[in-house]
């Protein structure tokens, strides 16, 4: 999970498997958040959203943030496209 910037395992250390659904093999483990990650992730936005620099941003530089977000999307759209679809199970 990635949290604050940085990634964290769950607070309990379970994971759980995600399988394509389409040929049952596994894909990778993810961590099982608990209620407790879920409140550090939250408490971790709103710090970021109050503190943060996105709030004092011109919107000049939020355009550039989002536009570099864009080209990485698009950049690595085939990895992007061919893990969502072993995740539905329909490659």
């Amino acid at each position: 999970m990635l949290i604050d910037g940085k990634f964290h395992k769950a607070a309990n250390n379970n994971t759980f498997d995600t399988f394509n659904p389409a040929t049952e093999e596994k894909i990778t483990h993810v961590s099982a958040a608990t209620k407790e990650d879920v409140d550090k992730a939250v408490k971790a936005a709103r710090r970021a959203f109050e503190t943060g620099p996105w709030r004092r941003m011109a919107p000049v530089e939020r355009q550039k943030c989002i536009n570099k977000l864009a080209d990485l999307i698009e950049k690595n759209r085939d990895e992007l496209a061919h893990l969502e679809s072993l995740d539905n199970g329909k490659p």
